[in-house]
């Protein structure tokens, strides 16, 4: 297959221009084959359905603040069939875990608060 075959693939699976990977193909067209090879691999475990893998990615663009992901897994979502109260859902799971990165990582200025007390 060929980088323009690949990036080809990735535009009818995202229904958009793969357009990090359109860039990285400029720079290193190996390291688009590895994304793709590193992807396939991820979907050969069977223990989380792919389908729901999907679900998890938006939860982690979502909470890393990668808006090109989202739209892009946010996209294949909806091909996969999820409602948008299952996609806003994975939304607002990753918003929770987020605020709770906050909690924790306030712990030793929480603690040094409460000694000062």
């Amino acid at each position: 297959m060929t980088i323009e075959e690949l990036l080809e693939h990735m535009r009818q699976e995202s229904g958009a221009n793969p357009v990090p990977m359109e860039l990285l193909s400029q720079l290193d067209e190996s390291a688009v084959f590895e994304h793709v090879s590193n992807k396939k691999w991820l979907n050969s475990k069977t223990a989380i359905p792919n389908k729901y893998k999907h679900l998890m990615s938006i939860a982690v663009a979502a909470a890393l603040g990668q808006e090109h992901c989202i739209k892009t897994y946010v996209k294949g979502a909806i091909r996969l069939g999820f409602t948008k109260e299952q996609i806003a859902e994975a939304l607002f799971v990753a918003r929770f875990v987020k605020a709770t990165t906050v909690i924790s990582a306030s712990v030793p200025a929480m603690e040094a608060l409460l000694s000062e007390e």
